[in-house]
């Protein structure tokens, strides 16, 4: 079910997000890495990611749907941009997006950490992580943006002409975000977005496709009961498996963190206790919150009841970024001066689009991420403990290595 939200208005059903989880078991030498290497997790791109997005989940009501976005994706095209971004402009983008100020040690370290994530990944996950910049052709930009941006994200320039052909431009970059995305992902950009004035588009997609370690037998999954946050009930199908998996509890929640192939990679699930409700535990969560939780998981024998859950989101984040702290860069004082050297660009949309399908398989995920640019004018063998997914709870599609978050979100309802 698609949940379309509104730049006016806007009330995203956000759920909660965050940050990936280091967990003990997992600290391990990339491929080709030597022992002492740097890693990516000494940058702090990732707990910067973490904790934007639990400042994002702050910042928006939660609603009835089911709802993913990908915090990564949002960061990234942000990140892109935040390279032009100049004097109050940069500083306001630094502040909320947790960026560092000092811009040349920020891209070198992110474009590191876009390394490492595609390493991880290797041959266990299939992970695709693409960026570009749709230029409009002989405007002045500087070449030094374009270097940053190519040469720490991998960034593709194409050169367009927003003031001839508009609808095939954005035909052209959806075209590249179903691509990229594997067909996940279309109509990013819809009619109209684009105008005369428009002067670059930033685009960020992801896909993510993994096969659990261990999957779940389809012959297990029964239908049963899902109670909603209004104490009714809808009928989902219940996957179903006996394992030892890392674990926590205590009196407020549940955690169980489920690894993918080559376990580099995870989903979380936060279920809260039934006297504990969901809005209630969002409001105790940062990246801190959620770094301490992961290393409190220990090895336990559980029965496990996970729904199959699916969930679409497609989202202006405008309002919510200049409610966050970040006005500068969308209005007339907007200094973009790094990408052109002057003041004649601020930022008109950020448009954002995330997936995710859960099954007996595995997950597969992608999102994608538009920043659209504009001239101003305009082992325990004891009874096992019980996971039972049967209320709204919350998810992360993780890396063990660099605590990075790729994907959250909440299932409210997963029969919808």
């Amino acid at each position: 079910m698609m949940t379309n939200i509104k730049t006016y208005g806007l009330k995203l059903a956000i759920a909660l997000m965050v940050a990936g989880c280091s967990h003990r078991a997992h600290q391990q030498d990339l491929p080709g890495q030597e022992p002492g290497d740097q890693t990516i997790s000494e940058h702090n791109i990732p707990m910067q990611n973490n904790q934007f997005a639990f400042d994002l989940i702050r910042q928006v009501p939660a609603e009835d749907n089911n709802f993913v976005i990908s915090p990564f994706s949002i960061s990234t095209a942000l990140a892109m941009t935040y390279a032009g971004a100049r004097g109050e402009t940069l500083e306001q983008m630094a502040e909320v997006m947790h960026f560092d100020p000092d811009q040349e040690q920020f891209h070198q370290a992110f474009g590191e950490y876009l390394t490492t994530l595609k390493q991880l990944a290797r041959d266990n996950i299939d992970l695709n992580v693409a960026n570009s910049l749709w230029a409009q052709m002989d405007y002045h930009f500087l070449d030094s943006f374009f270097e940053i941006v190519e040469t720490n994200y991998g960034s593709k320039t194409f050169q367009v002409d927003y003031r001839q052909n508009r609808e095939q431009i954005r035909q052209d970059i959806n075209d590249w975000v179903y691509d990229q995305t594997r067909e996940k992902i279309r109509d990013l950009i819809a009619p109209n977005v684009l105008t005369e004035d428009t002067r670059l588009v930033l685009v960020n997609a992801i896909h993510f496709l993994g096969s659990w370690l261990k999957e779940f037998d389809k012959t297990l999954t029964r239908e049963d009961n899902f109670y909603l946050r209004d104490r009714q009930t809808a009928r989902a199908d219940f996957m179903h498996r006996r394992d030892t998996l890392p674990y926590y509890e205590d009196d407020g929640m549940q955690v169980l963190e489920i690894p993918y192939t080559g376990m580099d990679f995870s989903m979380l699930l936060v279920l809260p206790a039934e006297n504990n409700p969901l809005t209630t535990l969002e409001t105790t969560m940062d990246a801190g919150w959620f770094d301490a939780l992961n290393n409190k998981t220990e090895r336990t024998r559980l029965d496990i009841y996970i729904p199959r859950f699916e969930a679409e989101t497609k989202l202006d984040l405008e309002e919510v970024l200049i409610s966050m702290g970040m006005p500068h860069p969308f209005s007339r004082d907007a200094d973009f001066s790094g990408m052109t050297g002057d003041l004649e660009l601020k930022i008109d949309k950020v448009i954002h689009q995330a997936m995710i399908e859960v099954g007996e398989e595995g997950t597969e995920a992608a999102a994608a991420t538009a920043v659209v640019v504009i001239r101003k004018t305009a082992i325990d063998m004891d009874e096992p403990k019980v996971f039972r997914a049967n209320r709204p709870f919350l998810f992360f599609v993780k890396d063990n290595v660099n605590q990075s978050i790729l994907f959250a979100g909440r299932v409210i309802n997963p029969g919808k």
